[in-house]
């Protein structure tokens, strides 16, 4: 199956096996990169729910608050978690981990009564999604090393082994 000329592609370096993401063929180690097949997978496509979870811990309710501020505007916690019946406090952890992920824009506003209070608005689509691309690629670069890592302690499992017992075993993280 040949992928469309404006599909996103799967790169590999013949070199030093790192991976490209993107519509043109990428360079690595001084020659063009070689695009991966696309055909079957044991891996099934995700869901948005599943890569969002997944990749950025976002969990259906921080969906929704953030689909909220996307379609509500400017917004503060307090009218937000009147507007969708959620906790405060659960309201204002989600969004703070949106303006973290960059999906929305946190300002202090002070108020004219005296004090201040946090407004939180959606930043345009096109921004939410290069922001989302940039922290997912952070992830895949993240979860190649990790299987570079699991890959190596095998190996340095079989070499170091005396016996002919079974010597390697997964290691997870204490």
């Amino acid at each position: 199956m040949t992928p469309a000329a404006d599909e996103t592609r799967l790169f590999e370096c013949e070199t030093c096996g790192g991976v490209g993401i993107g519509h043109n063929r990428p360079t690595c180690c001084g020659d063009s990169m070689t695009g991966v097949g696309t055909t079957e997978t044991a891996v099934s496509k995700p869901s948005l729910e599943t890569l969002l979870q997944t990749v950025f811990d976002m969990s259906g309710t921080e969906l929704d608050v953030c689909l909220c501020v996307m379609e509500g505007g400017e917004l503060t916690v307090t009218a937000l978690a009147e507007q969708i019946g959620y906790e405060r406090s659960v309201v204002a952890r989600h969004l703070n981990h949106l303006a973290d992920l960059g999906v929305v824009e946190k300002r202090r506003r002070i108020r004219p009564e005296g004090g201040h209070v946090y407004v939180y608005t959606p930043q345009p689509p096109e921004v939410v999604r290069e922001r989302l691309r940039g922290e997912f690629l952070s992830w895949v670069r993240l979860a190649t090393a990790q299987l570079d890592d699991l890959q190596r302690e095998k190996v340095e499992a079989i070499a170091d082994a005396e016996t002919d017992e079974r010597q390697w075993t997964v290691f997870q993280e204490q």
